[in-house]
């Protein structure tokens, strides 16, 4: 099941999103400066009473733009594993693999991320819980193919799996480094490698 971390949470949505959008360009535009209540607030056409009714401080906002944004990420690989349902477990686990490893090679997302996350203070309650939330998210996600692909304990493989590509990211992410078409293959081949190792069945 998924982790209720990454269950959109409705707090009056429309003004929530507004919020939202507003703290991730100004935290954007700023090169990863805070930005002040006020200017979220001014920008999203908002008050300042909305935003602490709505998220209580300035963390909580980051870490509402961070959950977002990995749910926003279980999405589209769920979407992508869709799409190829009719193909052999192989091809549905290298194309969600694939649509996951592939955001590290658009620089305009690590540049948002990279923004959003110098404005955490590092204090926040739900820091790496977000993270775990995510690899579990996708675990789920990754089960059925590996077990078509003969895994034995198939949560536990594609957990492992996806721990190593969100691992990946982020070592990506903070080195600022962009990889490149070989180097994703090499990722996402070594990962079905494992995946189908005898030693995980």
């Amino acid at each position: 099941m998924q982790n209720s971390i990454l269950r959109p949470v409705d707090r009056e949505s429309a003004e929530a999103e507004a919020l939202l959008d507003a703290g991730l360009a100004l935290m954007v535009a700023g090169g990863g400066r805070r930005p002040r209540v006020a200017d979220i607030v001014a920008a999203a056409g908002s008050s300042n009473d909305a935003f602490y009714r709505r998220f209580g401080s300035k963390d909580a906002l980051v870490e509402a733009i961070v959950e977002r944004g990995a749910r926003a990420v279980v999405e589209q690989v769920r979407r992508c594993l869709a799409r190829a349902a009719d193909d052999s477990p192989e091809a549905r686990l290298r194309a969600g693999l694939g649509a996951l490893v592939r955001q590290a090679s658009d620089a305009e997302l690590a540049r948002k991320i990279r923004a959003v996350l110098a404005n955490g203070s590092g204090a926040g309650p739900h820091g790496g819980q977000v993270t775990v939330a995510l690899v579990d998210a996708l675990a789920a996600l990754f089960a059925q193919p590996a077990a078509e692909l003969g895994a034995a304990d198939p949560l536990r493989t594609a957990r492992t799996v996806a721990g190593a590509v969100v691992a990946a990211l982020q070592y990506w992410l903070f080195t600022e480094e962009v990889p490149g078409p070989a180097e994703i293959e090499h990722l996402v081949g070594f990962l079905l490698a494992g995946v189908r190792a005898p030693r995980l069945r």
